[in-house]
């Protein structure tokens, strides 16, 4: 990545001053589970076997998304969610209408797996756009917390992860993108993704170290 070469390095964010919070993007049923959502519409098609790259990626990424929520919780860290939902046809983006990628809310596909999911009070974003940032309450809020970075992990690396991630930096925040909880579709997908993401104001770093620097044992 030639042009990777006339920018800075990415600045160091500190995960222990109090304006940090981890964003856990789209894992529900709806993306995450093997009998739902993206798995059900995969299987009505007979192609199933095009997600298992996906699948295998999930079975490591979520272990680590739920290590990386709990210690951010330790460390008085808000943990926010969001998942493609949406109350009616009519709050739908114009791209999740064609793509079919959301589902009504109050349905099962929309309820969180057992793990990770919000714990009492934690917040939880509806959106059906790509980025986090596109329509929803998300700034609004980040702004009312005094949040300048983000932790960031969820599904998919090249969609939400991404669009979120590249939004947030264009908006000023500082953002570390955990690398080992992020899931792609392919795990070429995922590799090119993880190596021409990272500049500017986004960095990728492990669960393992993330959660030191949220301890405050590394910068």
């Amino acid at each position: 990545m030639p042009l990777k070469n006339l920018t800075e390095p990415v600045p160091r964010f500190s995960c222990t001053d109090g304006h940090t919070a981890v964003l856990v993007l789209d894992v529900h049923r709806f993306t995450a589970s093997p009998e739902h959502g993206w798995a059900r519409m995969a299987r009505d098609r007979g192609i199933i076997r095009e997600l298992a790259e996906y699948y295998e990626q999930l079975e490591q990424v979520l272990p680590n998304i739920v290590r990386l929520v709990d210690g951010c919780r330790q460390a008085g860290l808000p943990a926010i969610f969001t998942r493609l939902v949406a109350a009616t046809p009519d709050d739908v983006s114009a791209q999740a209408r064609i793509t079919g990628f959301w589902t009504t809310a109050g349905s099962p596909e929309a309820e969180f797996l057992a793990a990770p999911a919000p714990a009492p009070g934690e917040t939880v974003v509806d959106k059906t756009t790509t980025s986090a940032f596109a329509a929803t309450r998300l700034p609004d809020m980040l702004r009312a917390r005094a949040v300048h970075h983000l932790i960031v992990c969820g599904v998919l690396a090249h969609g939400a992860v991404e669009h979120t991630a590249r939004d947030a930096a264009d908006r000023g925040f500082g953002v570390t993108i955990v690398a080992d909880a992020c899931a792609a579709d392919t795990w070429t997908s995922y590799g090119f993704l993880m190596t021409t993401l990272v500049g500017g104001l986004i960095r990728t770093r492990t669960t393992s170290a993330v959660l030191e620097m949220v301890r405050g044992a590394r910068a």
